[in-house]
């Protein structure tokens, strides 16, 4: 049977799919749970539809982020922490610290934007990575210097 489906399903696709299946499959799960609706010519037509639209945006969408993307990538974060003696610090620099010294700067940042592999514990200069979109990057230097 040839459905399209509602929602993403596991092992079978994703929202807006056209997908072939069995029929109890599709008659006992699919179509009772309203996960799917029978793929017609009108169905069809409105789901590529559909695709196309959200292709565009998707477009738009990331020539945003690549503008953004390419601001960032120039962009020097300064913070100041509390440090002992060998340049060790009293606590971490995490994401979300990072996160805000950006946002003051005029940017607009999620801390689950920002990738650290472990939080920052010494002074010196770091480089982070920020994904802002699937597969658009940015690099910014983050930079720990001693709390006066």
């Amino acid at each position: 049977m040839e459905l399209i489906l509602l929602k993403d399903v596991e092992n079978v696709g994703r929202k807006g799919d056209i997908v072939r299946v069995r029929d109890g499959f599709a008659r006992n799960f699919l179509l009772p749970r309203q996960y799917a609706h029978s793929a017609t010519v009108a169905g069809k037509g409105f789901v590529e539809d559909q695709r196309k639209r959200n292709d565009k945006r998707q477009e738009k969408e990331k020539g945003k982020f690549q503008e953004l993307a390419a601001k960032i990538s120039g962009a020097k974060v300064v913070i100041a922490a509390q440090a002992g003696e060998q340049d060790k610090l009293f606590g971490s620099v995490t994401s979300e610290d990072i996160c805000n010294a950006l946002n003051q700067q005029g940017y607009s940042l999620n801390r689950r934007q920002i990738h650290l592999k472990e939080t920052l514990r010494s002074l010196g200069t770091f480089q982070v990575s920020i994904e802002l979109y699937p597969q658009i990057k940015a690099t910014v230097s983050v930079e720990v210097v001693r709390k006066a």
